[in-house]
């Protein structure tokens, strides 16, 4: 071959890998967006602190139940991929109202925290990491309940897995899976989604600082020693409930079906904070 046709060659290659690697962090850069729903129009109570870890601030806020006793467990709550804190308020308000502290946050690049180019499930298993020590130095020797949902909840299984000291966990529409959850997100929307997880997985990787094999949901929630509550929403249109029997069977563990409800509703549901509430109370 020539030299101009191999000239030509390379310039094709880099430019694919370089339209590749753009593709690749479009999927991993998410929007902040404000919620549908704040505190101050839910009338509760609230603090709004900043949380330091990781090298950045995360917006969050404390918010006290009326009668809750000082010794009380503590529910710290993940929102998943693309959401905010808005999303589990719907979960913290009537959780509140019975009695239990709630602390809300946002993820680095969701809400109100400033844009990211880029969030993987390692940065937000840092960030629930680090609102884990920053309730545990705040509130020393209380019990801690972490509360994730969607990736929230992927998060929280890792952060657990590397040392993020809780009494309890509840993992609601959790996927088990980080890529397999990504190629179904691609094939909902009429793409080959296996084929471009195997194509840009090489790209999210330098991002992730590794391979996705220490931060498989399936693998790590093996490791756990921690009363554990799946709740999977019965019409979850976008985490199937293959994913939380895969989770129930690696944590040796049932899940908990929860009629009716669909992958964020499942978190206003009066029948979820039932359920939530009796598991704390176990604690």
């Amino acid at each position: 071959m020539n030299p101009l046709a191999l000239l030509a060659l390379g310039v094709a290659a880099a430019g694919g890998a370089y339209w590749l690697d753009r593709v690749a962090n479009s999927v991993i850069r998410p929007t902040p967006r404000l919620p549908e729903r704040s505190l101050p129009e839910s009338g509760l109570a609230h603090e709004d602190i900043v949380i330091s870890g990781a090298g950045h601030a995360l917006a969050g806020w404390f918010v006290p139940a009326a009668s809750a006793a000082a010794k009380a467990p503590l529910v710290l709550m993940a929102h998943g991929w693309g959401a905010n804190y808005g999303t589990v308020l719907r979960l913290a308000e009537p959780l509140v109202r019975a009695g239990h502290d709630v602390l809300l946050f946002d993820m680095r690049g969701h809400g109100r925290n400033r844009a990211a180019s880029f969030v993987t499930v390692r940065h937000m298993r840092d960030d629930v990491m680090a609102v884990v020590a920053y309730a545990q130095q705040r509130f020393p020797g209380r019990p801690l309940v972490l509360l994730g949902h969607s990736f929230g909840g992927a998060a929280s299984v890792l952060a657990v897995a590397e040392g993020a000291k809780v009494a309890g966990l509840v993992l609601i529409a959790t996927p088990s899976d980080v890529l397999r959850i990504t190629a179904e997100a691609f094939s909902q929307r009429g793409l080959p989604g296996g084929l471009m997880v195997k194509v840009l997985r090489p790209f999210w990787w330098w991002r992730l600082g590794g391979t996705f094999r220490p931060h498989s949901v399936t693998r790590r929630i093996r490791e756990l020693r921690r009363p554990t509550l799946i709740l999977h929403p019965e019409n979850d249109a976008r985490v199937s409930r293959e994913h939380a029997e895969r989770l129930s069977q690696a944590a040796g563990i049932p899940y908990r079906l929860m009629p009716g409800s669909a992958h964020t509703d499942v978190l206003s549901a009066p029948m979820t904070a039932a359920v939530v509430k009796e598991f704390i109370a176990t604690l």
